[in-house]
This record gives C-alpha cells, sequence and structure tokens, in this order.
C-alpha cells in the first residue's frame, strides 16, 4: 500500500508479544469503552485508507504502530518483546484502493443541543472536542473571567511546582485591593503548595493566588506574562491576563471558547479535579514565628456542596468567579452516561448559572440517551517492554498499549517519529470519502453530500479526473464536460441529461450546494464508463 514495506510483519510481532507477557502487564490489564473503526490518513492534500484500525477513548486517538511504520517507511523489529524503530522517516501515501469502507460509527458524530439559558455566554464541550461544540451561546464574545483566571493559576501551579514543596508566603499576597476575596493567608506563613492551592481555589482566595504567583514566577509580572504565553500556546487568541486571580482589569478578558481550552488543559490533571470538587478543607500550618495555624475554606460552589439545592453529584471539578463588570462566571466538568463534560458559563446571574448548569447537563443527558451508542468494550494491556527509535528507547507510558497482542500507539506520538510533522489531528466525525479507478479523491473543502438517498460529489473532482473539461452556462443554468470523443451536459436541478447526445434520466439531479455543483456518484460512473466507489471515515490529519 505505502512505499516502503515492514520488515517483520505484525503476526510476527503478535507472537513475540504474547511470549514476552509478564505478570505485571496481566495486573495492568484495563477494559475501556472506545470506538474502533476504519480511518484514513491525510497528509499535504493526499489521502490513504490505512491498514488497521482507529481506536478512540474519550480525548485521545490510538493507531497501530505497524501502520505508524509503514506510513513512515520506517523498519520495525522486535526482540525478547523489545521494539526497534529504525530508518530516515519519509511520508510517502498511495491513494490506491479496492475498496472504500461504508460503515457508519453513528456515536462518532456530535450531537447537538440548544436549550434556552440566561447566562449572556456559554459553551459545553463533550469528551474534549474543543473544535465541535455541543452547545454555544456568544461562545467568542470577549468577556471578563473573574476568578475563573484562577484556573489558569493552578494549571501553571501544578504544571511547574510540586505539591509537597513548602512554600513561604511572600509580601504580594497582601497587595490585592481592599475588597478582594481572601483566604486569610500572611506574608511568612508557611504551608504546602497544595494546601495554598485549596487557599487559592475554595473560597477563591486572590492573596494565595499572588502568594502562588510570586513562587512559580519569580515574580507576579513574570508569572502573568507566562499565564499569556500558555493562553497563546493552547489556543486562547481572544484571552488576555492581567493578574493571576481575576480582579477586574479593563485588558484581562477571555470567552467562553477559549476558557474551555483552558479548562480542558487543566482537567488532564488529577490534582486540579481532586481540589476544584473539594467541598470544604481544613489547613494546618505555620506562621512566620513558628505559630500553629489551623484555617478552614469552603468552596463557593454551590454544585459541590450536598446542603446545597444547586448540588450536583456528577459535577467533578469547577469554578465560580463574579465581579461587578465580570457578573456571576461558572466553570464545570461533568460526567454523564460515560461522557464528560466542559461547560463554561459567563456573564450571569448567582442562582441563574447552576440552574442553566442542571438544565444543560439534562438536555446533553436526554439527547445524549436518544443516540445509539457504538463504542465497544476493548481490553487493553499497558506495554511493558521498551520502544527505540533509531537506537534511542523513548519513554512510552499511556503514549502506547497492547491490543489483541497488536501494540497501539497516541496519535500525538507520531509527531515525535517524523521531523517533517508539527501536529497530529484526528477529525470528530467520519467523512465521505470517493474513489475513481481505485484511486482515492481527496475533496478538501467540497465534500460529498447524501440526498434522498445518493450520493452527490463534487463534478470538478471527479471529472477533471476523467480528463474532461467543464464549461459552465450561467445563462442555461447548464454544466458541460467533454472530451474529443465525449460530451456530457447536466442542467442543474433537472434529471434529465445527455450524453453524446443521448438522453439520460438521473436518480437525483445535479445541484448547487453552498456554491459547490454536486451531480450524483452513479451517473459519473455510467458517463465515464469508470469504477467508482464511496465511503466514510474518520481521518487523521497530518500537518
Amino acid at each position: 500500500m505505502y512505499k516502503k514495506k515492514l520488515t517483520l510483519m505484525p503476526m510476527l510481532i503478535v507472537f513475540i508479544l504474547f511470549l514476552s507477557g509478564t505478570a505485571n502487564a496481566m495486573d495492568g490489564m484495563k477494559t475501556i469503552q472506545a470506538y474502533e473503526e476504519p480511518y484514513f490518513i491525510n497528509y499535504n492534500g493526499e489521502e490513504s485508507l490505512a491498514n488497521g484500525k482507529l481506536i478512540s477513548y474519550k480525548q485521545s486517538s490510538y493507531i497501530p504502530l505497524a501502520d505508524a511504520a509503514e506510513l513512515l517507511g520506517l523498519a520495525l523489529e522486535s526482540s525478547t518483546g523489545d521494539i526497534y524503530l529504525s530508518g530516515n522517516p519519509t511520508i510517502t501515501l498511495s491513494k490506491s484502493v479496492n475498496s472504500l469502507p461504508k460503515e457508519t460509527v453513528n456515536a462518532v458524530d456530535l450531537l447537538r443541543i440548544n436549550p434556552k439559558i440566561g447566562t449572556h455566554a456559554g459553551i459545553v464541550i463533550e469528551d474534549g472536542k474543543l473544535s465541535t461544540p455541543i452547545f454555544s451561546k456568544n461562545s467568542s464574545q470577549r468577556l471578563y473571567p473573574a476568578s475563573t483566571t484562577k484556573i489558569m493559576t493552578i494549571l501553571l501551579a501544578l504544571t511547574y511546582g510540586d505539591l509537597n514543596e513548602t512554600v513561604t508566603i511572600g509580601k504580594s499576597a497582601i497587595n490585592i485591593p481592599y475588597d478582594s476575596s481572601k483566604a486569610g493567608i500572611k506574608p511568612g506563613d508557611q504551608m504546602t503548595l497544595e494546601q495554598l492551592l485549596y487557599a487559592m481555589m475554595l473560597p477563591s482566595g486572590n492573596d494565595a493566588a499572588m502568594a502562588v504567583a510570586e513562587h512559580i514566577g519569580g515574580s507576579v509580572p513574570q508569572f502573568v506574562q507566562i499565564m499569556n504565553e500558555q493562553a497563546k500556546k493552547l489556543g486562547a487568541k481572544n484571552t488576555s491576563f492581567t493578574n493571576p486571580h481575576g480582579y477586574h482589569h479593563p485588558n484581562l478578558y477571555t470567552t467562553a471558547a477559549d476558557l474551555a481550552l483552558i479548562v480542558n488543559e487543566a482537567a488532564k490533571n488529577e490534582a486540579f479535579l481532586r481540589i476544584t470538587h473539594t467541598p470544604i478543607y481544613t489547613a494546618h500550618y505555620r506562621n512566620m514565628y513558628g505559630q500553629a495555624i489551623t484555617k478552614t475554606w469552603k468552596n463557593t460552589n454551590a454544585l459541590v456542596q450536598a446542603s446545597s439545592p444547586y448540588y450536583l453529584p456528577s459535577v467533578l471539578a469547577g469554578k465560580t468567579g463574579y465581579t461587578g463588570e465580570a457578573k456571576h462566571n461558572l466553570v464545570s466538568i461533568v460526567t454523564s452516561g460515560n461522557h464528560d463534560y466542559i461547560i463554561v458559563l459567563l456573564r450571569g446571574e448567582n442562582k441563574q448559572r447552576y440552574i442553566d448548569t442542571k438544565n444543560l447537563v439534562n438536555a446533553t443527558s436526554k439527547k445524549r440517551s436518544q443516540i445509539k451508542d457504538e463504542r465497544r468494550k476493548i481490553t487493553i494491556l499497558p506495554f511493558e517492554n521498551k520502544l527505540f527509535i533509531n537506537n534511542e528507547e523513548y519513554p512510552t507510558g499511556e503514549d502506547v498499549f497492547v491490543k489483541d497482542g497488536e501494540i497501539f500507539i497516541s496519535t500525538d506520538m507520531i509527531i515525535k517519529l517524523s521531523p517533517d510533522l508539527r501536529n497530529a489531528k484526528v477529525s470528530d466525525t467520519q467523512i465521505l470519502k470517493g474513489s475513481f479507478n481505485n484511486e482515492i479523491l481527496p475533496f478538501g473543502q467540497d465534500q460529498p453530500a447524501i440526498q434522498n438517498g445518493r450520493m452527490l460529489v463534487p463534478i470538478k473532482a471527479f471529472f477533471e479526473k476523467a480528463g474532461l473539461t467543464l464549461n459552465w452556462d450561467q445563462k442555461t443554468k447548464t454544466v458541460e464536460a467533454y472530451s474529443s470523443d465525449t460530451v456530457i451536459q447536466m442542467k442543474i436541478n433537472s434529471k434529465n441529461a445527455t450524453i453524446n447526445s443521448q438522453k439520460v434520466t438521473l436518480d437525483v439531479p445535479a445541484t448547487i450546494l453552498n456554491g459547490r455543483t454536486l451531480v450524483p456518484l452513479r451517473f459519473i460512473s455510467e458517463a465515464t464508463d469508470s469504477t467508482i466507489d464511496w465511503g466514510r471515515g474518520r481521518t487523521l490529519f497530518l500537518y
């Protein structure tokens, strides 16, 4: 299928892996709910159907290591269970294919909900699919984040700090506006970073946020610079930070969509979930004189308080925020029906933000229950052996697992295997594909469509591949495709067409959809005497 072939067949790898399996691997056996489906690979506008299947689990996707090796033209060898990849990565795709997969995986396609909410702006993300929210209202409008700013602060603290390290509270902790929310910490206090993060996230202490910033960044201005750099790195292009706590400043702003990006990253850390989900926390530490101090902080988030009428047991984490200019904000991470959701609400009212969150969760659960979930239970094992790339050991961790004796790697790992790649992204939904004489035709933005049970495809891709020149008559709304011995004429929205002056009746008419001319696939096959096929599948885009 590809330019270079593997030096070792996958079945041999399977055999060796079974022989080298260990008790530790069996102890790490895990059953997960995942999608498993055929997939395509897209690189520089060319596409290929992969040999194996794509496994999608929550926010990550995995492909067979054999597929990755073949894609990059790398030799794949095994010795006592260890895997060796070698060679100079060269991406060469073959567009040739015998037939295209037609199985539909419905649950991959994201649901959409549209309940009314009182909050001015909001967004709901399912299973980390940030590019395709299931709900959106004014999600790109710049608004003030208030204390939801602290989500970026804790993200950086967890990234660059150690929860067990001792923090001596600096003077910056008292350099906050008089009407700030406070945790009551003082300069000279000594506590662990973990305790300080509780002080910041539960009572929403601006004093604690300043102490975190000074400890992690060396100074508050340097920390704010890191906040803005991290926002850009995450793709939050409409976000600007001026302080680590969210007290109002005209140049401190974000959007619901940007904040969802930041929350999605923070949610990858277990400590973030644990801390922000805690309803009440008591800390024991010492002040600058060595005296024992005990403080108890209550979470401002009513969703995690069992005594609250707004308590929502499915909430995993969250953060409130309020200033007079920002109004009431609320960020929540919720699990429902084996799916995880990020819900961001900005510029609302105090009680309404909780009501809106509950309504969004209920609407999502109801709609999701109406969709057939085509995930299946699969059993995976950790990869207990070593992986070498050109004789250098590569740390595997959760990037690699074994299913039915076959090694799978995360799509993120592919980037590290080739210097030519900067990004790898799997499409959130299945994409329609077409082939002409066993060659896959990439459609780009001109995607096919299904109407009345028939597939309509972009006319240009197929007719030009058949060597036909296209002509459009605006006055008569007629498309003409011709060569030295063939003339095809079709009138838009008419089932009548001609091939070399012979009348033909179409199943469905040619049409113009969103500025694109689409014609029935079956007619193209008959008119050009070609083998044409169609299918669908998720697509791994490599950049």
